[in-house]
């Protein structure tokens, strides 16, 4: 396993570059200091990506690295101008504990690269999940098509002219892929990456801004983060969901600069150009997921009330009534957002009590994971420390969150559940990725609080009570293990599983692949049940199958052969004539879902029919031409 990832070096270089130098100059000439600097390259150089990715359509321009340079140098000099017209104060984590900072974040990114590399295993397995298919086909369509504009993502569309779908996250993989065997290779570095990079790196920026008057609260939230379950590494599990992976990851960053962008004595300048920032972060936000920038919106509510409040009471009536107006118009325009965006499918339903998800809520352990008994608890430490320095606002933030989960995970009342969480299609998996936001950076200011006691202990020589309390830190912090064990396992077991038992593609159908590369006319469509992992054939070969993925609209020839082209006649015939298909995939019966009633069943069982010749074959794993049309 080891060996295979770091034959993937370029690969994971050359991502950690794509995430960090295209916005790396943006970052010094911003106004800010130490580990902020990193997370606005980061934002910056996803944002760019994302415009890269739109503009260079338009243009005409292939897409690659060159439209990314392009916008990178365009961002460059504007961020270089506001600089240079700005007063250059800077704001940031305080300098003595900047570099604590740097080194939390280091280790940090060690440990979830070993972490998610070890999930995934070795970085040529597949997701075995169901939207797996499509986010891998996804990034192999941008690079056949030459284009990775979230406007034209129509793989699943076939003759649409355009099509809405957020693409931060295959653009990405499709810069990568280039320097990988597969898309699948690509998808899995940029996975390990990216969690390892950004969501350190994103923690500590969101807890050094949060908190500037304690230190070590950026210190500590790229460390507590490992004993939440349920984000990053749970998204790997569930669905899969890379964008919205990318989009939570990205959201402490948007929220930490719209804060600085609002933080007082900051001259015009520097304000302007945090505001930029800000915008760009906004936009690789919502290009990594839409849901995470209307959530992000949503939690800064709290602040902007608070902010709006303040300027009311020393403002004159009339500063009031535009104020009042002002905040009106806001709301209105942001349900009238939520209601349009709401996906809601009821596909996945309430799964617990009140207190069994006000319990997930208090101990930052959701979705039924295994309950660690730290991080809660520091979280609650965190809560205390808040109330105390009389900061609301975060505590309303934090409570925002909680109240979406409670919604997603027991709202009974279906319809009111809806238009609260359905932006996230009811899911509570989805949802619960917002308490890692809100409530990482509060357990973060807890270990603060805690090791300020601890210091407070070892100055006063109370080495017996400090070293029971250190036993007693550890002692809970293992309680963690469990859940990060469990992930592992289900990781390894079900989700990445590559073997004769796993649930989606097995090694003999990937190698089955291969053969029918070499087999199938360049002009020929493969057909297969994609719920069977025959889709991927596009992301392993680049050759165009008729079902890159379980969903989409395909047209009625298509539909016709999923149905019933195993029972041949002439319908099945010229349907398959017009859409260039002469060979079909069978892998057998067994589904990604194997309780999902299968919308593919006429794409199984070919071996008795006479309409069909078998002309390879790798296990189970069969290829057939459909030979019963010849004339």
């Amino acid at each position: 396993m080891i060996v295979s990832w770091i034959e993937q070096s370029p690969a994971l270089l050359a991502t950690m570059a794509l995430l960090v130098v295209p916005g790396l100059p943006t970052a010094f000439f911003a106004p800010v200091r130490g580990v902020l600097r990193l997370g606005v390259a980061v934002a910056t150089s996803v944002a760019i990506i994302v415009a890269a990715s739109i503009v260079a359509p338009l243009v005409g321009i292939t897409w690659s690295v060159v439209p990314v340079v392009i916008v990178a140098i365009v961002v460059s000099l504007i961020a270089g101008a506001f600089w240079f017209l700005g007063r250059h104060r800077r704001v940031g984590e305080a300098s003595q504990k900047s570099g604590w900072t740097w080194g939390s974040v280091a280790l940090a990114f060690v440990g979830w690269t070993v972490v998610v590399a070890y999930a995934i295993s070795d970085p040529s397995h597949p997701s075995q999940l169901y939207d797996g298919i499509f986010h891998i086909n996804a990034a192999e369509f941008i690079v056949q098509t030459g284009d990775a504009s979230p406007f034209h993502m129509t793989m699943a569309y076939p003759g649409r002219e355009a099509s809405f779908y957020p693409t931060a996250w295959h653009a990405l993989v499709s810069l990568v892929l280039p320097l990988t065997e597969s898309a699948v290779v690509a998808t899995n570095v940029v996975s390990v990456i990216s969690i390892a990079l950004i969501w350190p790196v994103a923690l500590a920026t969101f807890a050094s801004v949060l908190f500037p008057r304690y230190a070590y609260a950026g210190v500590w939230a790229p460390l507590v983060a490992f004993g939440f379950s349920a984000f990053p590494l749970g998204f790997l599990n569930w669905g899969v969901l890379y964008p919205n992976l990318l989009g939570d990851l990205l959201l402490p960053l948007f929220l930490a600069f719209v804060l600085l962008a609002c933080r007082r004595g900051i001259d015009v300048f520097s304000r302007g150009l945090l505001i930029l920032i800000s915008i760009a972060a906004a936009g690789a936000t919502a290009m990594g997921h839409p849901s995470a920038l209307l959530a992000g919106i949503v939690l800064l509510v709290p602040f902007a009330f608070t902010t709006m409040w303040r300027a009311g009471r020393q403002g004159s009536a009339r500063v009031r009534a535009i104020l009042i107006a002002a905040a009106g118009v806001a709301i209105i325009v942001l349900v009238l957002i939520w209601r349009e965006a709401n996906v809601t499918t009821h596909e996945w339903l309430p799964s617990m009590s009140f207190a069994q998800a006000a319990g997930e809520v208090a101990f930052l352990s959701p979705v039924g994971r295994a309950t660690g008994l730290l991080v809660g608890v520091l979280a609650a430490i965190g809560i205390y420390r808040v109330v105390k320095d009389r900061l609301w606002w975060v505590l309303w933030m934090h409570a925002i969150a909680a109240m979406f989960f409670l919604f997603a995970a027991w709202m009974p009342v279906l319809s009111v559940r809806s238009a609260v969480v359905g932006i996230w299609y009811d899911d509570t998996t989805r949802v619960a990725a917002l308490l890692a936001v809100t409530g990482l950076p509060l357990a973060a200011l807890g270990a603060s609080v805690v090791t300020e006691w601890l210091g407070a202990l070892y100055r006063a020589k109370r080495r017996a009570l400090l070293a029971f309390a250190l036993v007693g830190l550890i002692a809970l912090a293992a309680t963690h293990l469990v859940a990060l064990k469990n992930d592992l396992s289900f990781a390894r077991g079900v989700a990445f599983r590559f073997d004769v038992a796993s649930q989606g593609l097995t090694p003999d159908e990937a190698a089955l692949f291969a053969k029918a590369d070499a087999i199938v006319g360049e002009d020929s469509v493969i057909i297969g049940d994609p719920l069977t992992g025959a889709g991927l054939f596009l992301a392993y070969t680049g050759r165009d199958v008729v079902f890159p993925h379980v969903g989409g609209q395909y047209g009625a020839d298509a539909r016709l052969l999923s149905q019933e082209m195993v029972e041949g006649g002439p319908e099945v015939c010229e349907a398959a004539e017009r859409l260039g298909v002469e060979y079909v995939f069978d892998f057998g019966d067994r589904l990604i879902f194997e309780e999902y009633r299968d919308p593919f069943d006429g794409l199984h069982g070919f071996s008795d029919s006479s309409d069909f010749t078998e002309v390879a074959r790798v296990g189970d794993a069969a290829l057939y031409e459909l030979s019963g049309c010849t004339p």
